[in-house]
């Protein structure tokens, strides 16, 4: 591992900023961009509990309480919506606005707020909170703004081929992103509490598509699956496979 003295650390050129936010937290972290041996260094992680309206002034209160955030770094930003409308691309190429007017029709949600994200033929509409895109482009202009969920899209349609089911785990959620080839059949994100939950929402996803288990790869990254992911799935040869813990 490379051993980084101060004039390292305190160079922005070579660090990209990475913030997180979901509905009851954000984080940042800094990647060394010339190092990749580096681990990530964890600038601040706050959580909160309360509504959705005070979301932003959660945020805010959260990046003007650690400024370093604020230096001249280059940035990517990710939003963790559970509320994200994947369309096709091709839809949207003819109609400017309709990413926006569609979201709206789906979700309660302002046009202005509104942000997308694509991936070649798949576009996805988000929005966490209501003045977060405003506020995101004041304070992190030239900042990629991404989809948490379009970037297990994106990453997971060049991982293989055939019908998979990737489940991404997390403390308290998971993302689930089901493919035929490149094609996307359904992503979203669900709760859990035991292994029997990831295992529910897993193999209902499967039903609800018509999609024979015995067809379908199953595999899972993120944190470790609990012990009752992992006892079932044993039993189930050749489903069973582990992804890297890095998102």
């Amino acid at each position: 591992m490379a051993t980084l003295t101060a004039a390292d650390y305190a160079d922005t050129g070579q660090w990209r900023l990475i913030v997180k936010i979901w509905p009851t937290g954000i984080s940042a972290h800094l990647e060394n961009t010339i190092h990749r041996d580096v681990e990530l260094q964890e600038l601040f992680t706050t959580t909160w509990e309360g509504e959705a309206g005070n979301i932003l002034e959660h945020i805010e209160n959260a990046v003007y309480d650690h400024p370093r955030v604020l230096d001249d770094f280059s940035a990517r930003i990710v939003v963790y919506d559970r509320k994200t409308l994947f369309m096709p691309t091709e839809l949207l190429t003819e109609t400017e606005g309709t990413e926006e007017g569609f979201y709206t029709t789906v979700y309660d949600s302002e046009s202005s707020d509104v942000m997308c994200d694509s991936d070649g033929d798949i576009t996805a509409a988000f929005s966490l909170a209501p003045g977060l895109k405003g506020f995101l482009s004041r304070t992190f202009p030239g900042a990629r703004i991404d989809c948490n969920l379009m970037r297990k899209v994106r990453r997971f349609r060049r991982e293989g081929d055939g019908k998979r089911l990737h489940v991404w785990l997390r403390p308290g959620e998971c993302d689930c992103v089901l493919l035929d080839g490149t094609s996307l059949l359904s992503a979203s994100t669900h709760s859990w509490n035991s292994g029997y939950d990831i295992l529910y929402h897993a193999f209902n996803l499967l039903d609800v598509y018509g999609v024979e288990t015995q067809d379908t790869k199953v595999l899972f990254g993120g944190v470790n699956p609990p012990d009752e992911v992992s006892s079932f799935m044993s039993g189930r040869e050749g489903e069973l496979k582990k992804q890297s813990k890095r998102e």
